[in-house]
């Protein structure tokens, strides 16, 4: 059915663009952190199918690991170091001014995708009233 699935492949951009809000967050979070590299997601499928799975890599034995995503999700993104950083003189890529703009357009394509996802939702709640308004 191509209505539910539109609203599956939304589901999925959704999940990574909030992955990806929380990473880069994360970047600020570490701002004054000697040696800290910023991370970013890369989608890793050219279609969001499925729910977003993050494999999280320690880069050091005392880091936690993520158990979070759904069983069987696909994966469509992937943790990476940000290429474009470029260290301070603490060994620190984070730059406010860039992750502020990562973070707002971000934020935009989030609330877009949301917007569609709610519009296909009503589409599918009208359908199912057999096209009687609530």
């Amino acid at each position: 059915m191509a209505l539910i699935d539109s609203v599956e492949r939304l589901r999925g951009a959704l999940d990574y663009h909030l992955s990806r809000h929380n990473l880069l967050a994360s970047n600020l979070a570490h701002i004054d952190t000697p040696g800290y590299k910023p991370v970013d997601l890369e989608r890793t499928s050219g279609t969001f199918a499925g729910a977003l799975h993050v494999a999280l890599e320690a880069t050091q034995p005392g880091h936690l690991s993520s158990s979070h995503g759904a069983p069987g999700a696909a994966s469509v993104g992937r943790v990476i170091e940000d290429p474009g950083a470029a260290g301070g003189a603490d060994g620190n890529g984070v730059d406010l001014d860039r992750e502020a703009v990562k973070i707002a357009t971000n934020q935009m394509r989030y609330d877009v995708l949301a917007q569609l996802a709610s519009s296909q939702l009503a589409s599918l709640a009208w359908a199912a009233s057999d096209g009687k308004h609530g």
